[in-house]
C-alpha cells in the first residue's frame, strides 16, 4: 500500500510540477495559465499530449522541440524533479519518519496534508519569479491563503499543527478581515490611493568589470573587438530617485490599514466589554464551548489570524523600516508570501520563519556584496527556505523558543 501511495504522490507530484512551470513562465509576463494550452514559446506550436509528460518527455526529447528543435530549459525538468521529491519527502516526513508529533492519520488529515503540499508548491512557484523578475505571483500566494482556509475549515487539526485561538482573538481576526476587504473596495473604487502608484523605474549603469590578464605580454582585448556594453541593473527598492518619497507613500499603506485596525479594536471591545455578546460569540467560535460548528469555525479562525500576523510581521517591517531609512524596505510581495503560510500554518510557523529567514539570506547578501554584483536580492526565497525549516522542524524548534511564547501569555 505505502508503494502504491508513493507512485500516486510522484506522479501528482510530477504533474503539478509542469503545472507550475506554466505558472512561472506565464504570470509574470501577463499570459493566462489556462489558454492557450501548452505550446512552445519559440515556434507556437501546441505541444501534444505525448511530448508533454512530465520528466518523460523532457529525456526523452532529449530537451528540444520536437517541431523547431530549439532548445528547451532544463529547469522545466528541475521543477518537475523537484515537485515530485517534495511530495514524496513530506509525506514520508510527517506519516512515516515522524518527524512532527501529533500528525494524526492520512485517513483524517489528508486535507492538512493538501494544504501544506499546495503550500510547498506555492513557495517554490514564488521563488523562481522573485528570483528571476524579482517580483512575487500575488495569485499564487491568495490561491494558497483560500487553501489553507478551507482546509483549516473543513478538517481542523489538532493544536499542535494549526495553533487555536481564543473566543476575543476569533473577534479580533474577523474585524481586521473586514476591515481589509472594506479597504480593498475602497481602493478598487479609488477612495484609496496605492501606495508608490507614481514611482518610476530607475535603472543604474555599471560598467562592466574588465577581464584580467591570463597570460603576460598579451593585450586585454584584442584588435577589432568591441567593448563589453555596460549592466543595466534595475533598482528594486524605490527611493526618491523613482520621482516619490517613500516615507509619504507608506503613509497611504497606514491608511489602507485604517478600516482593519478600528474593526479589529472595535471587535474586541464588543467581545469583552458586552456580556450577551461575548457569551454568544464564544458559544459559536470555542470549541470547549460549542459543537460541530465552532469545532469547524474555530479551525478557520486558527487559519485566519496566522494569515494576519505572518502578513503584518513582514507589513510591519515594510512601514517601519521606509519611515526609519527613507527607502521601500522589503516587498509587498513578501508580505503576501508570509500571509499565505500563516493561512495554512497558523501563527507560531510565520512567526519563526520570519526571524530564521534572515540567517539563511544573510551569507547569501554578503557573497554578492563582496563581489560587488549586487546590492538587492530577492527576499521571497529565503522566507521559503525559512518556512520548510519549521514545518518539518517545529518541535524542536518551538521547544527552544517556548519559554519566550510563555513569556508572551501563549500555551
Amino acid at each position: 500500500m505505502e508503494a502504491i501511495l508513493f507512485i500516486f504522490l510522484l506522479l501528482l507530484g510530477a504533474c503539478i510540477g509542469s503545472f507550475l512551470n506554466v505558472v512561472v513562465w506565464r504570470l509574470p509576463r501577463g499570459e493566462s495559465i489556462v489558454f492557450p494550452g501548452s505550446h512552445c514559446p519559440s515556434c507556437g506550436r501546441a505541444i501534444r499530449w505525448y511530448d508533454n509528460l512530465p520528466i518523460l518527455s523532457w529525456l526523452l526529447l532529449r530537451g528540444r522541440c520536437r517541431f523547431c528543435k530549439v532548445r528547451i530549459s532544463p529547469r522545466y525538468l528541475v521543477v518537475e524533479a523537484v515537485t515530485a521529491g517534495l511530495f514524496v519527502a513530506l509525506y514520508a516526513c510527517y506519516y512515516l519518519l515522524d518527524i512532527r508529533d501529533h500528525i494524526p492519520p492520512l485517513g483524517g488529515s489528508w486535507p492538512m496534508l493538501g494544504a501544506h503540499l499546495a503550500l510547498l508548491c506555492g513557495l517554490l512557484a514564488c521563488s523562481l519569479v522573485d528570483i528571476e523578475h524579482w517580483i512575487v505571483p500575488l495569485e499564487v500566494c491568495w490561491v494558497v491563503s483560500l487553501i489553507g482556509f478551507a482546509a483549516g475549515a473543513a478538517a481542523p487539526p489538532p493544536a499542535e499543527i494549526l495553533p487555536p485561538v481564543s473566543a476575543t482573538t476569533a473577534a479580533v481576526s474577523l474585524g481586521a478581515m473586514l476591515g481589509l476587504l472594506i479597504a480593498i473596495v475602497l481602493q478598487h473604487y479609488g477612495l484609496i490611493q496605492p501606495s508608490f502608484l507614481d514611482a518610476q523605474e530607475r535603472v543604474v549603469t555599471e560598467p562592466k568589470p574588465e577581464p584580467a590578464e591570463s597570460l603576460r605580454g598579451k593585450k586585454r582585448k584584442k584588435k577589432g573587438r568591441k567593448a563589453e556594453p555596460a549592466r543595466r541593473i534595475t533598482a528594486v527598492a524605490i527611493t526618491k530617485g523613482h520621482g516619490v518619497n517613500p516615507r509619504v507613500e507608506v503613509l497611504r499603506e497606514l491608511l489602507f490599514l485604517a478600516p482593519a485596525i478600528v474593526l479589529a479594536a472595535a471587535a474586541g471591545l464588543l467581545v469583552t466589554k458586552v456580556d450577551a455578546v461575548g457569551s454568544a460569540w464564544t458559544s459559536w467560535v470555542s470549541p470547549s464551548r460549542g459543537g460541530f460548528l465552532a469545532h469547524h469555525l474555530g479551525g478557520l479562525f486558527g487559519a485566519v489570524f496566522g494569515y494576519l500576523v505572518g502578513g503584518l510581521w513582514i507589513w510591519g517591517m515594510r512601514i517601519l523600516g521606509t519611515l526609519g531609512f527613507g527607502k521601500e524596505a522589503m516587498g509587498m510581495g513578501d508580505v503576501h508570501i508570509l500571509a499565505a503560510v500563516g493561512a495554512v500554518t497558523g501563527w507560531i510557523v510565520p512567526t519563526l520563519a520570519f526571524f530564521i529567514a534572515p540567517f539563511f539570506g544573510l551569507l547569501w547578501a554578503l557573497y554578492l556584496w563582496a563581489g560587488r554584483r549586487q546590492r538587492e536580492l530577492p527576499y521571497g526565497p529565503w522566507l521559503a527556505a525559512g518556512t520548510l525549516v519549521v514545518m518539518l522542524f517545529y518541535d524542536a524548534i518551538y521547544d527552544f523558543v517556548h519559554p519566550l511564547f510563555q513569556v508572551l501569555g501563549q500555551p
